[in-house]
C-alpha cells in the first residue's frame, strides 16, 4: 500500500482479491459505499485501534489471519465432480454406430473412479503451496 501525504491529507490505493470470504465481503461492501469509503476505513481503523491499543507502540506487528474461500479437499471434490459431469456429457454425445456385422457397439464407459483419482493426483505437480 502506498500512503502520499501532502497538504494535511492521506492519500491511499488499495486493492486485493477477492480470494477468501473476508475479502469478498468487505470489498462488496466498500464498492457499495461510493465516497463514504475513507470515512467508514478510518472509523473501523480507530475501532481497532481502540481494542489493540499495542498496536500504537513502534515495531508493533500485527498478524493477519483468514481462511481461504475453498479448501483444498473442497477444491479436489469440485475437480472430481467437473471431470465426471463433463466425461458423461461427452459419453453422452458419442454417436453409436454399427460394426461391420450390422450390431451396435457398445458406448465406451466413461473414466473409473480409479483414472480420476490418478488424475487427480497428478495435479499435485502443479501445487504452489
Amino acid at each position: 500500500m502506498k500512503a502520499l501525504r501532502r497538504d494535511d491529507r492521506f492519500r491511499f490505493s488499495l486493492q486485493w482479491r477477492a480470494d477468501t470470504e473476508e475479502k469478498s465481503r468487505v470489498g462488496s461492501l466498500l464498492e457499495r459505499m461510493g465516497n463514504k469509503k475513507s470515512d467508514f476505513i478510518v472509523m473501523a481503523v480507530v475501532d481497532y485501534l481502540e481494542r489493540h491499543p499495542e498496536m500504537e507502540m513502534p515495531g508493533s506487528k500485527i498478524k493477519i489471519t483468514y481462511q481461504p474461500l475453498h479448501t483444498k479437499e473442497q477444491l479436489l471434490a469440485m475437480v472430481r465432480d467437473m471431470v465426471k459431469t463433463s466425461m458423461s456429457e461427452f459419453m453422452e454425445g458419442k454417436a453409436v454406430v454399427p460394426t461391420e456385422d450390422g450390431q451396435f457397439s457398445e458406448i465406451p464407459p466413461g473414466p473409473s473412479e480409479r483414472d480420476i483419482d490418478a488424475m487427480v493426483e497428478s495435479l499435485k505437480l502443479f501445487d504452489q503451496s
